[in-house]
């Protein structure tokens, strides 16, 4: 198998802030030509629907963030990261939820609506302990 460089904190602060602060100033561009320029509805909307759930998008890389510093660190102090990994691996499913139920209502296609009724805590918990059991065998597995 191919081995793959352990990154420091600092590379991963770096990379994982520019994605964060890329993807900002992409909305931040979106909203400017929303407001300004464009006025066809289905990107009104899409741009509408990201700034709705802008605090869960970053929330999401706030926890994976803190969860690949985490990692980033020797074995004793690595071992909260799956943690974070996890709850961000639920909030993601969350976020990705969401958007099938927006997808539905743009589409006017009834099949997205069942994201409503089947992702609830069952299904969080079972992402949650997947996602849990995943990072602590990939964190004990990788010894490089």
């Amino acid at each position: 198998m191919g081995e793959r460089k352990k990154e420091s904190v600092a590379e991963v602060l770096v990379s994982r802030v520019i994605g964060i602060v890329v993807f900002l100033i992409v909305l931040g561009i979106l909203n400017i030509l929303a407001d300004a320029y464009v006025r066809i509805p289905i990107f009104l909307q899409v741009v509408e629907f990201l700034n709705a759930n802008l605090g869960l998008l970053i929330l999401i890389s706030a926890l994976f963030l803190v969860g690949d510093l985490f990692g980033a660190l020797p074995l004793p102090l690595n071992l909260p990261g799956p943690i974070f990994g996890a709850f961000g691996a639920v909030f993601l499913v969350i976020f990705i939820a969401r958007f099938f139920l927006f997808f539905a209502e743009i589409t006017d296609l009834g099949f997205f609506f069942v994201f409503e009724r089947v992702l609830s805590i069952p299904v969080y918990l079972l992402v949650f302990v997947i996602a849990l059991i995943a990072g602590y065998i990939g964190l004990f597995t990788d010894r490089a």
